[in-house]
């Protein structure tokens, strides 16, 4: 075998129910391999691979053991699977990684990875379904616009192949439906700033690229003139841009600014968010990169357009049942997010995200906190829209979904005495 001593890379494992099939599937955070199953008596085969044995020593310590005697041929098979599979920290998984990174990196246009999945991949289906849950997406657009920005969910296109039931789709177009009202004309905006929640693993806060974003219905325009600007005052922008090519949420905002705007957005700034922009650091990158967009944004007319969701619970997110109690905890703790997101409190927000006991924060943390801090000071809102929902797929879950349009700073002439405006919520 290739691997004389195969070692499993950090992966994610998530139990499955099918039928009367107990799996075991593997998913790679990177998104570099393909899920694939085993049956769940393999999980004890998968915890031994930690490559200090050989395949014939590791199934002789198994069987010493009594936790498992399997056949060396049927040992072999299931570590070869893993092998090709792209699971194993070997060679094979390094050579691809690396023909897949070198690959991107060249590539000018970031080509779509979820079409066909979460949402068609014909142009023409695609359009359909967009204007059946977007209809009239001309009317949408007002002259003399007060919207700053806009927070949406990422949840796949109604209709578009995803497994009943699926509250939570719906309810991310429902949202969506009310907030994608009065927004700036293409004429009006020198960019829009895509802010997006990053499920990958990374080193660095953010990742911005000056590839344009793909979808099947055609490009968004960059910035290639500001990523390098961003790039010269912030060296590590870009040390993680693979992290884009899984990046879903920013996927999506495509697909619907390009529908808004008929073919003609205006350039976009893609903006990743991981774990490490939450917390804000003296001096350190989280600071370095919010000063720097306020120095090179400062005279541009910007659309932020903000993608992340509240909470994400249940078997469907690898977490226990959800029980009542949990869930009301889960919808207060979600609703005083957005309050104070609404508010312009990114301080309270960042104590809301992460301040109950016993519930993890909300999936988009890092995105939401971000957007707080890089609006200016006193911006408003004038909608936020709450809903939750059972997620695509067979496990259950549940998802906490809000949808938020930010407004302008008023023009007081005195900001001390500037507060921002309550927002309504529904």
């Amino acid at each position: 075998m290739a691997t004389d001593k195969p070692r499993l890379r950090k992966v994610e494992r998530v139990a499955l129910q099918r039928g009367d099939e107990a799996l075991i599937v593997l998913r790679d955070p990177t998104g570099l391999s393909e899920q694939v199953a085993f049956p769940q008596e393999a999980s004890v085969i998968l915890d031994a691979l930690d490559g200090q044995r050989t395949v014939p020593q590791l199934r002789q310590s198994l069987a010493m053991r009594g936790i498992i005697d399997i056949p060396l041929a049927d040992l072999e098979a299931l570590v070869r699977d893993l092998e090709s599979a792209g699971y194993l920290d070997d060679d094979a998984f390094r050579a691809r990684w690396e023909a897949i990174h070198r690959e991107f990196l060249a590539n000018p246009v970031r080509r779509p990875r979820w079409a066909g999945l979460l949402y068609p991949d014909d142009p023409t289906a695609l359009g359909a379904a967009l204007a059946a849950a977007l209809p009239d997406p001309s009317a949408r657009l007002a002259d003399a616009s007060e919207i700053l920005g806009v927070l949406l969910p990422h949840q796949p296109l109604p209709g578009t192949g995803a497994a009943p039931p699926d509250a939570a789709v719906h309810a991310a177009a429902g949202l969506s439906d009310e907030v994608l009202r009065g927004l700036p004309r293409a004429r009006d905006i020198d960019l829009v700033v895509v802010v997006g929640t990053d499920y990958h693993p990374g080193l660095q806060p953010f990742v911005i690229t000056d590839k344009r974003y793909a979808t099947p219905r055609g490009e968004l325009a960059s910035d290639p003139a500001l990523v390098r600007a961003l790039d010269r005052r912030l060296p590590w922008i870009r040390r993680e841009e693979i992290r884009h090519r899984e990046a879903l949420s920013l996927e999506l905002a495509a697909a619907v600014l390009q529908h808004l705007y008929d073919g003609a957005c205006p350039p976009v700034l893609p903006v990743l968010c991981g774990p490490g922009a939450i917390e804000l650091d003296d001096g350190g990158p989280v600071e370095s990169f919010l000063a720097t967009m306020e120095h090179v944004l400062e005279d541009r007319r910007v659309l932020w357009w903000v993608t992340a969701e509240l909470g994400h619970e249940g078997p469907a997110y690898g977490r226990p049942p959800l029980t009542r109690e949990r869930a009301a905890a889960l919808v207060a703790r979600d609703r005083a997010c957005l309050a104070a997101l609404a508010d312009a409190r990114p301080e309270q927000l960042e104590r809301c995200c992460k301040g109950v006991p016993g519930l993890d924060p909300p999936s988009g943390t890092a995105a939401l906190v971000t957007a707080a801090r890089l609006f200016p000071v006193g911006y408003g809102a004038d909608l936020v829209a709450y809903a939750s929902g059972r997620p695509v797929g067979p496990d259950d879950g549940w998802v906490g979904l809000g949808g938020v349009r930010f407004t302008r700073p008023a023009d007081t002439g005195d900001d001390d005495d500037f507060r921002p405006a309550s927002p309504r919520a529904s």
